[in-house]
């Protein structure tokens, strides 16, 4: 009877180091995040983005003349793009500033308000992420502001990190706010030939992967450039070759 006990015992334990091992071999080695920001100024190259076939999630601006179609279309689409609001705040230059843009001389209830407004402008949206912004993220008060209404809301915010003086990690770390922020900008250059472009976007998400092998977790934003949502798709199979997997914005928020 011990016999039997013993070699049952022994069994298990094969069979678990198996499971383990396999387990092991699956686990990705590294996961990256693609956020693709300034959708509404017109509606190209949303079918590039579906040709993707992975999850990415759509950062659409709020107010403009295609936020509303982009977000349908996206929504009739599938579950693999998510949308987040794309929430324009004041820069240090100021320059090219939205209609919509929450600024850091206005009152409480004007932040609020606005806040409120560019929301209801993106309907569906599970998050916010921050346009332009280098003055507002540097901001106590106004980011705390914004923050603080999405939490009540159950939303989370994504740095774009426009500034290394940003406030935004630490008031959502006291606040209890999901949050998360870019590590790799994807295609902001001087080149404008197509070839260094793409070439300049390929180098790109190569540090982006570098960075998921040694974190485990990279975000990289890009932007609603048709070069840089083919190259994208052009690199998922080397990406996924290195052990690396596209996974949801929503699943690397903390």
């Amino acid at each position: 009877m011990k016999k039997y006990i013993l070699l049952a015992v022994v069994a298990i334990l094969v069979i678990s180091t198996v499971i383990i091992i396999l387990n092991r071999e699956k686990a990705p080695k590294g996961r990256i995040v693609f956020i693709i920001d300034d959708w509404g100024y017109n509606n190209k190259n949303i079918d590039l983005l579906f040709a993707i076939d992975r999850p990415v999630t759509a950062a659409i601006l709020p107010g403009l003349r295609y936020t509303r179609e982009i977000v349908d279309k996206i929504k009739e689409k599938n579950s693999l793009y998510d949308i987040i609001l794309h929430l324009p705040l004041e820069s240090k230059s100021n320059r090219a500033a939205e209609r919509d843009t929450i600024k850091a001389n206005m009152s409480d209830d004007e932040v609020i308000a606005l806040l409120e407004k560019d929301l209801e402008s993106v309907p569906g949206a599970i998050g916010v992420s921050s346009h332009q912004g280098s003055k507002v993220t540097q901001d106590n008060r106004v980011m705390g502001l914004i923050l603080k209404e999405l939490k009540k809301r159950k939303l989370f915010f994504v740095d774009s990190l426009t500034t290394p003086d940003s406030v935004c990690s630490v008031i959502a770390g006291d606040l209890g706010v999901r949050y998360a922020e870019r590590d790799v900008f994807l295609d902001i250059t001087d080149q404008t030939d197509t070839e260094h472009f793409e070439a300049y976007i390929r180098k790109q998400i190569r540090e982006l992967a570098e960075i998921a092998l040694v974190n485990k977790i990279a975000i990289g934003i890009g932007h609603t450039r048709s070069a840089t949502l083919k190259v994208i798709k052009e690199l998922i199979p080397e990406l996924e070759r290195q052990g690396i997997e596209i996974v949801p914005l929503k699943e690397m928020v903390k």
